[in-house]
């Protein structure tokens, strides 16, 4: 069972790894703007999956940051939804 729990938690990991990188290329090759939907969807994703990888290994700078990127993040999806 640990076995199996270290795996998917490796599979999260690099779930949220893609999802967060192909916010940032699409937001770069002009495909998608930062304010959309989408890409704030994207690192909303990315950001909860990577924190709960760093929890997982217990690394409390990279959870710590990926939550304020979550919270940035979501705070802008309200925004943007709201004006």
């Amino acid at each position: 069972m640990v076995f199996l729990r270290k795996y998917i938690l490796e599979g999260i990991g690099w779930v949220g790894a893609l999802f967060s990188l192909l916010a940032f290329g699409l937001n770069s090759l002009n495909v998608i703007s930062s304010q959309s939907v989408e890409y704030l969807g994207a690192n909303i994703i990315g950001c909860f999956c990577l924190i709960l990888y760093a929890v997982s290994k217990k690394a409390y700078a990279s959870w710590v940051l990926n939550s304020i990127f979550l919270l940035i993040a979501v705070f802008a999806l309200v925004k943007a939804n709201l004006l």
